[in-house]
């Protein structure tokens, strides 16, 4: 099923990353909307399944950015919202570019 379903009626992509990021131990590609921020991934070989998980834009409180590691740097981005707090990690700068265009809608 193509992500395009998974959209709200007049809801546009903004932002896709390059790159996989991991949020809770697994790979998701991270797509920022003009509504929602959402995580996606497909799972299974022969029977797809998607995995989609949103918040809105709307609810974010708080966000911040900060660097694991000495030689091999991983960058993490935690966001809170009013009812939970997220945590993706990934490449330094896939983790950097994410949070730079996230800065833009908040």
């Amino acid at each position: 099923m193509p992500l395009e379903d998974f959209l709200m009626p007049g809801e546009n992509i903004r932002y896709s990353s390059a790159t996989p990021v991991e949020y809770q131990g697994a790979q998701y590609y991270f797509l920022i909307t003009d509504r929602r921020v959402l995580w996606h991934r497909q799972q299974g070989l022969v029977f797809k399944k998607d995995n989609v998980i949103s918040e809105n834009i709307s609810e974010i409180v708080d966000m911040s950015y900060s660097e694991k590691g000495m030689i091999s740097k991983k960058g993490i981005v935690n966001i809170t919202t009013s009812r939970k707090k997220l945590e993706f990690s990934g490449a330094k700068n896939s983790i950097m570019e994410i949070y730079k265009e996230l800065q833009n809608f908040i």
